[in-house]
């Protein structure tokens, strides 16, 4: 989109406080033409004070007849002679007017351009949270974590400084420079018609100049996304960063991130600092043409003192606005192309759900018909031909080594990803049928990564649609999770709370809270994606068997390293570069001597030489 497209869609986001935004241009518009009002004014002094100067009689300025062949407004508006009884007391009068009425339009332009700017704002974060909250897994996949979030806090503040103090500089000086220009013509249409030929090349060098604001702005933001990925990153992995001895490779990256991001602000500064005197030597050559052409001896003859002063303060006072509206448009561009950027990631596909089924609860039957899946086609695909049948309440276990294929074939059920090719039958009903949140009520998921939000121990066993819960299901959740034993030992008990990302528990604890969540919601499908990993063997056999307790009735889903972890499994599926090589019980499957077999195998030699 070009910058007016993206500013226009900007501010079609106050649809609703119309007459508030209208309200703050009346005002910002009311107080730039008392600057106009002020100067007519002082040129309507100089008319009383040189009329003054050459009247002998003793009436003095009470019988002035400034009115007659006067182009001043302030004249016109009094009257002339005869509604003009005591000048000395109206022009001191008029002058206060002015003042109250200009304080007035600044008070209630700002104000009122404050209010729906900020509303402005918050609705385009919100609504870029929102997003955030209907787009696909891919998009995450593809796009770094420091980039999305500074789009929500940077560019939303770009768009704050374009949307506040800039645009109300934009309303009030800009028309306080239309105003100047048509009270020039006004005094002298000859004179002011100089302008007109110079304002098409300012208008010129302006665009010129705006495409180059956003391009260095565009780079400004990409530069500030990567400071805030690197600096995410080398927080989150601090551990990591010092027990593998990345702390000079982690500052060479900021370094590198941010004499980056420095360049591209020297760059905006150049930009900035030329254009503005560029801009002010255009007006300097208009305003110097202006000024020979006015005192010509023939133009001086046909005005009068008072509007010769009218007509060049207003000239004069040409320069200051033009010069803000110059140094604020580097603002109003950076705030467009974030804009432009927020706009395009509001513009991205959201989830596809095209599901019209509705269920309270589903048995757990499952159907995969020859189901294929790439997340993309230059990598191949990473299921293929997938097909197997599951019966209500059955527990399925998958092995395999790492990158063939399990974690994603259970991310296809709850749609974290739409399987290219096949079938994926839910009691005979292909998930894409489902309406989006309904398919994942009925789904309860413990992943390796355990994700905990910075909140107490209940609220994150509580979480979502579970704060619906009552405190006893939450507390035999835990209990059943070998959650209550740890939780009752901490001072606060529920009420702790556990850090980002539950940073103040261990990975234990961080996993046993997660099985919990997944108890609470009491689905009838579960998905555990090495839900013991973190776990210590101790914990892990109370676990193990808590989880078998809940797997009953439920069909699930376990995708397991340790095998011992699954040998009670109903069907253990060994897959392979994304096929299913082999299923069956584990008995069954030690009987063939095949694949399982030689995985089993090799992890009971392993462990026998660890516990040596």
């Amino acid at each position: 989109m070009s910058g007016m497209q993206v500013y226009l869609r900007l501010l079609s986001y106050l649809k609703g406080y119309i007459g508030i935004f209208l309200l703050s241009i009346l005002g910002l518009i009311l107080f730039s033409s008392m600057e106009i009002a002020f100067i007519d004014l002082f040129g309507y002094t100089v008319n009383a004070i040189n009329t003054l100067s050459g009247d002998e009689s003793a009436a003095g300025i009470a019988a002035l007849d400034l009115g007659k062949g006067s182009t001043t407004w302030i004249a016109s508006f009094l009257g002339g002679e005869d509604a003009v009884q005591d000048t000395r007391w109206i022009i001191p009068l008029v002058m206060f007017m002015i003042a109250i009425v200009r304080g007035i339009g600044f008070f209630v332009g700002g104000y009122c351009m404050a209010y729906v700017t900020q509303i402005l704002v918050h609705n385009l974060r919100v609504k870029l949270f929102n997003k955030y909250t209907r787009l696909p897994s891919s998009y995450f996949d593809t796009n770094m974590s420091g980039h999305l979030i500074s789009r929500v806090t940077f560019h939303v503040a770009q768009v704050t400084q374009a949307a506040t103090s800039s645009l109300k500089i934009i309303i009030r000086e800009g028309a306080l420079v239309a105003g100047l220009i048509g009270y020039l013509f006004y005094l002298n249409w000859r004179l002011a018609a100089i302008f007109v030929i110079v304002l098409p090349v300012i208008g010129t060098v302006v665009g010129f100049i705006s495409k180059r604001f956003r391009l260095l702005s565009r780079r400004i933001q990409t530069s500030v996304g990567n400071v805030t990925h690197v600096t995410q990153e080398a927080v989150g992995g601090h551990r990591e960063m010092h027990l593998f001895g990345g702390t000079e490779y982690e500052r060479r990256r900021m370094q590198q991130a941010s004499n980056y991001s420095r360049r591209q602000h020297m760059k905006m500064a150049v930009a900035e600092g030329l254009s503005s005197p560029i801009i002010q030597m255009l007006v300097a050559m208009s305003l110097s043409g202006l000024m020979w052409l006015a005192l010509d001896p023939n133009v001086l003859a046909n005005m009068s003192g008072g509007e010769f002063v009218q007509f060049l303060g207003s000239a004069g006072l040409l320069a200051k606005p033009i010069r803000q509206l110059s140094e604020v448009n580097s603002s109003i561009q950076k705030g467009v192309a974030a804009a432009g950027t927020i706009f395009a990631t509001l513009d991205e596909p959201e989830e596809i759900d095209m599901g019209t089924v509705e269920k309270e609860r589903v048995e757990g039957r499952f159907e995969f018909r020859n189901v294929s899946f790439a997340y993309s086609e230059e990598h191949g695909n990473v299921l293929n031909g997938i097909n197997l049948e599951v019966s209500p309440g059955e527990s399925i276990a998958l092995v395999g080594q790492s990158g063939s294929g399990k974690t994603t074939l259970v991310s296809l059920i709850p749609r974290f990803y739409n399987h290219d090719q096949g079938e994926i039958l839910l009691d005979g009903i292909d998930v894409n049928d489902y309406k989006l949140a309904n398919l994942r009520s009925h789904i309860a998921l413990v992943s390796q990564n355990v994700t905990l939000f910075n909140d107490t121990i209940y609220n994150n066993i509580a979480y979502g649609v579970l704060s619906q819960c009552s405190e006893e299901q939450v507390r035999s959740a835990a209990k059943a999770a070998h959650a209550l034993e740890f939780i009752e030992r901490l001072p606060e008990g529920f009420n702790t709370q556990v850090g980002d990302d539950g940073v103040m528990l261990s990975g234990g604890q961080r996993q046993r809270l997660a099985i919990a969540r997944a108890l609470l919601k009491n689905a009838p499908v579960l998905i555990l994606d090495e839900a013991t990993s973190a776990l210590d063997t101790e914990s892990e056999h109370h676990i193990q068997r808590a989880l078998e307790q809940v797997m009953k009735g439920r069909t699930t889903f376990v995708i397991a390293h340790r095998l011992s972890t699954i040998e009670n499994a109903d069907r253990i599926m060994v897959m392979d570069q994304g096929k299913i090589v082999e299923q069956g019980t584990h008995e069954q499957l030690l009987a063939l001597n095949g694949r399982y077999a030689q995985l089993h195998q090799k992890q009971f030699s392993d462990d026998v030489v660890q516990s040596s």
